[in-house]
């Protein structure tokens, strides 16, 4: 996140934050939101899917005004401006931006809880 003429996102920040310590979750929470990340990128995928289909949809007949038509369509759908993949793929990329900030709640706890578990372990007498 180093580039600073590149600003930074809402949830870029919050990982920038979580990395100085000023920002505190708990792990549980913190790993049941990452969960729910997981599973809305899924679904977000399988719209994405859905929506590439739209763009070869036929049966708008042989006239010009139905085949610009299927064109216009197709287009909102895929390689458009503003078209429901791209739309789509920009939620699954503020998705992952929440689960990597939710990931450092559960994830750095747990290495740094067995790092302390271990350092405890060689400092107790045998």
């Amino acid at each position: 996140m180093g580039n600073p003429e590149v600003p930074m996102t809402y949830w870029q920040s919050l990982a920038a934050a979580a990395d100085r310590g000023e920002l505190f979750l708990d792990p549980e929470v913190a790993a049941i939101c990452s969960k729910s990340c997981t599973n809305y990128v899924a679904k977000l995928q399988e719209s994405i899917a859905s929506a590439k289909l739209l763009a070869g949809i036929d049966g708008w007949g042989e006239f010009q005004s139905g085949q610009a038509l299927r064109e216009i369509y197709a287009k909102k759908a895929v390689g458009g401006e503003n078209n429901m993949v791209d739309v789509l793929q920009s939620h699954i990329d503020v998705v992952t931006e929440m689960q990597a900030v939710f990931k450092k709640f559960f994830v750095d706890t747990t290495v740094t809880d067995v790092g302390t578990a271990a350092d405890i372990g060689q400092q107790i007498p045998k």
